[in-house]
């Protein structure tokens, strides 16, 4: 039986995401999970592009093949919700890890910029990335437009610079979880639907932080599930983030435009892709001179 990994990550998973992106994406998650079919007017673009040690682009040859001159440097695409599976309408963190192990394969690449526009998404997505982190060995830029939540998170884990792409709309932050459901419980028996739900006494712990959160009491799945979660989330961006001013909101939730992100520690500097590739440049040539 073929499986969806899009609908695998939204049954099972917890998300690490703006309250704008659940409200986004919410519904068409909804609607997914109901059997229904969803349409939605996405492409994917492609997601790696190679820009040579003149930062000019080379584009892919009529046959597919990619050239990838010596000092080339890959610029990596993560936009939109972040899943820890590519599926029909996005590129999963198995895709991005795959690329960002292309470039670590790659001779003729000295690294990449990732750029960064998303809400956040699938915490399971993460371990990839905290994978990759230690088996790199090239330098990886962050840009980013929006970058928060599981997306942070990300870049955070690998990247060896973070730069806002400007100054009015590049925002960072939303550090946290969230566990969301919908019950449609009594929607469906006003339809004639029943639910019987029964446990063996052996089984009195089975799905009972969900159950209970089911009745409004969410002590339990806080305690035992998303404070763990978000505690791990502090302590990764603790450590990735060493200067952090640990201000007011700034592990609790809130975003950040970039004058605060940057005063915050949250991010290094500002600059546009084109700026990225020439941190690569700079930070690999440094790297090179302590081989």
């Amino acid at each position: 039986m073929k499986s969806n990994p899009l609908i695998n990550d939204l049954s099972k998973g917890y998300w690490a995401m703006t309250f704008e992106g659940i409200s986004f994406w919410a519904p068409f998650a909804n609607k997914l999970m109901s059997g229904e079919l969803v349409k939605l007017d996405l492409q994917a673009g492609s997601l790696v592009q190679v820009f040579d040690e003149n930062l000019r682009y080379i584009a892919p040859e009529e046959d597919g093949h990619q050239e990838v001159p010596p000092g080339s440097v890959a610029v990596i695409s993560m936009v939109g919700a972040l899943i820890r599976y590519g599926d029909w309408c996005i590129y999963g963190a198995d895709d991005i890890v795959k690329a960002l192990d292309e470039v670590e394969r790659n001779e003729n690449f000295i690294g990449a910029v990732v750029y960064f526009d998303g809400p956040g998404g699938a915490v399971n997505a993460i371990p990839p990335f905290q994978a990759f982190a230690a088996r790199k060995t090239k330098t990886y830029v962050g840009v980013y437009e929006l970058c928060c939540s599981a997306h942070l998170f990300a870049a955070y884990t690998f990247c060896d610079y973070l730069m806002a792409e400007n100054t009015l709309t590049s925002t960072i932050g939303s550090i946290g979880v969230v566990f969301s459901v919908v019950d449609n419980r009594k929607y469906l028996e006003s339809l004639g639907y029943k639910f019987h739900e029964i446990y063996p006494d052996e089984s009195e712990d089975k799905n009972l932080a969900f159950r209970l959160a089911m009745e409004g009491k969410y002590e339990m799945i806080k305690k035992e599930m998303l404070s763990p979660l978000a505690t791990k989330f502090q302590d990764a961006v603790r450590a990735a983030r060493p200067k952090l001013k640990e201000a007011p909101g700034v592990l609790t939730g809130k975003t950040f435009f970039t004058e605060q992100a940057i005063e915050y520690g949250l991010t290094d500097g500002v600059g546009t892709i084109a700026d990225g590739i020439r941190m690569v440049q700079i930070k690999s040539e440094i790297k090179s001179l302590y081989k």
